[in-house]
């Protein structure tokens, strides 16, 4: 976007946020002629957003709201984000840019949450824009466990499976348990749109190679609804110039040069009822320095700021670890964990052979690589992720792929011992 015309939409979007009890004090006398000044506006945190719930960021009258959603409060209280029915409707023509291309020769399957989560409701209403017919099979009901998602998608012959990346995993997992094959017992699933976790390439591989169809992306959160979209060739991109990112160092002052992985910080440019000014995401993210197919650079989520690993001076976050456990023959579930300068991963194993044979080449091959020592642990299945819960394995919310110390003890303690 042309810099005036983008300066304009800031401070339009910023008068219009100080309608606000919150923003009005926050941005209080706030102009900006440059974007140097928009740099020097205070940042939006998780904090403001708790502090404030439920009404401090309204910045409409609440008769002009059409629905309201909540983060899960698991890190402390649920954060409160309203939307206009404009804002519903940007977001529904954002989540339209997909390269999958809703049709009303499509019938999708929504595992998303639907209690105060925002992107079962986006699936569902784009999908309905568009013509598709609509299965909405939730995620944390028991009227839906997995066995019966599977029947829904065999017998309604459903084109889409829309879900978090590693339930996808899971519901294949239960299709095989049953004698079903992904790749050959379900004829008219054409895609699968993920969304609700990072999706690493190593992931996607996984799944196509498990289902046998495309994977599409969709980047978003509770606080904006949909930000990014893949296109037709897979790659997350920016759509409809909705919003203003910025992606900064750990300074929080200084941009990344293209290709590097930062902090994403976010403006809305027509968000009405909840405004976003400089909002901290807490997620990391990296430009491409290439160009996709499509002609325009694409982003990779690299995860939550907190969900990384450091060892040493070497810090790995979720990338790193599914490139090195993606040659392995079990790479499905896992956790990691650190220690005594090292980085423990652990996976459930998927073969009935052992594998240990060959991990201590490849564990040196790692030390090399990184420069720090990464171990391998195979631990039965279900140690991670208990297959006598139907919904989800034991997946409460989004996956947790930071094993706890006290749970790594148990894990080796336990290894010890069978050994």
């Amino acid at each position: 976007m042309e810099e005036q015309k983008l300066l304009l939409r800031l401070q339009k979007s910023i008068d219009h946020a100080k309608s606000s009890p919150f923003y009005k004090r926050h941005l209080m006398n706030t102009n900006i002629h440059s974007l140097e000044d928009f740099k020097r506006i205070p940042f939006l945190t998780k904090r403001h957003l708790r502090e404030n719930s439920p009404f401090g960021l309204l910045a409409v009258s609440k008769d002009q709201t059409v629905q309201y959603h909540e983060s899960s409060g698991t890190t402390g209280q649920p954060i409160s984000i309203w939307y206009s029915e404009t804002d519903l409707n940007s977001i529904i023509k954002r989540t339209s840019e997909t390269g999958v291309h809703f049709s009303n020769q499509d019938t999708m399957v929504v595992r998303f949450p639907y209690a105060m989560s925002i992107i079962a409701h986006t699936m569902q209403d784009t999908g309905k824009q568009h013509g598709t017919c609509i299965i909405p099979t939730d995620s944390r009901t028991t009227i839906t466990p997995m066995t019966r998602v599977i029947e829904l998608l065999r017998k309604c012959e459903a084109t889409i499976l829309a879900c978090m990346s590693l339930h996808a995993v899971m519901l294949a997992e239960v299709a095989e348990g049953v004698g079903l094959n992904p790749r050959k017992d379900f004829p008219h699933l054409r895609a699968i749109c993920t969304a609700g976790e990072p999706i690493t390439v190593y992931r996607r591989r996984l799944l196509e190679r498990i289902w046998g169809v495309p994977v599409y992306d969709n980047y978003g959160m509770t606080e904006t609804g949909t930000i990014m979209v893949d296109c037709k060739d897979q790659h997350l991109h920016q759509v409809n110039d909705d919003f203003y990112l910025e992606i900064l160092e750990d300074d929080l002052q200084t941009a990344t040069q293209q290709g590097e992985i930062g902090n994403l910080v976010i403006t809305s440019l027509s968000q009405s009822a909840t405004p976003m000014i400089r909002y901290i995401t807490g997620d990391t993210v990296r430009i491409s320095t290439e160009l996709c197919t499509c002609g325009k650079p694409y982003y990779e989520i690299h995860g939550r700021k907190e969900a990384k690993w450091s060892v040493k001076d070497i810090e790995f976050d979720l990338w790193d670890i599914e490139e090195i456990i993606s040659p392995l023959n079990s790479n499905k579930y896992w956790a990691a964990a650190t220690r005594d300068d090292a980085l423990h991963l652990v996976i459930e194993k998927e073969e009935q052979e052992s594998e240990a044979n060959r991990m201590s080449k490849y564990e040196q091959e790692l030390k090399e690589k990184f420069g720090v020592s990464i171990y391998i642990h195979f631990v039965e299945k279900g140690a991670l992720y208990d297959r006598r819960e139907p919904l989800s394995f034991g997946m409460k919310g989004k996956p947790i792929y930071v094993l706890p110390a006290h749970e790594l003890d148990y894990v080796l303690n336990r290894l010890d011992v069978n050994e």
